[in-house]
């Protein structure tokens, strides 16, 4: 449903809408961020400076392996599939029928666009970002801060910072 400034004041499955410009939270309150990067590690900071917590949300038709964690602040959208003893960690944005494979990590603030396809035994690295459909191979790493294009097959490690684009990924 969409979700903009005419939505302030009202409530999405639950949670009120509201934007900091315009409203502050109460002290101590629960907080969901429904932006993505660069602006969610800056809001998530000053959240935490101003002693509000961050509120996580799993959409109602994404399915999460009773052994897969989230972290706090982060935003797993509508029919997910997280697989066993996966581990989502703070602040990470993962986009509509995405699919995480089991036994597999993405740091905070990662960022998975609509449909990626995460194996099994993968590392996601914090503030990387996987573009629309991108796919990534069992026991695969993806460092910190890189980017995955939309639509690549990444089969290798890509190392922090890198861009990779293509089939398979370069």
């Amino acid at each position: 449903e969409p979700c903009g400034r005419e939505r302030a004041g009202t409530s999405i499955h639950g949670l009120l809408v509201g934007w900091l410009e315009e409203t502050e939270p109460p002290p101590g309150a629960t907080v969901l961020i429904g932006t993505g990067e660069p602006d969610r590690r800056e809001l998530a900071e000053r959240l935490a400076a101003g002693g509000w917590r961050p509120a996580s949300f799993v959409h109602p038709t994404a399915h999460l392996a009773p052994s897969a964690e989230v972290g706090a602040g982060s935003i797993v959208g509508p029919g997910v599939v997280v697989g066993a003893m996966s581990r989502i960690g703070e602040q990470v944005v993962i986009g509509r029928g995405s699919l995480v494979g089991h036994h597999t990590e993405i740091e905070g603030f990662a960022t998975l666009g609509p449909g990626a396809n995460v194996a099994g035994n993968v590392r996601i690295g914090a503030g990387a970002f996987l573009g629309m459909a991108a796919v990534i191979r069992d026991h695969v790493e993806v460092g910190e801060g890189a980017t995955v294009a939309m639509g690549a097959v990444v089969v290798g490690d890509v190392p922090a910072g890198t861009q990779v684009r293509g089939l398979p990924a370069r």
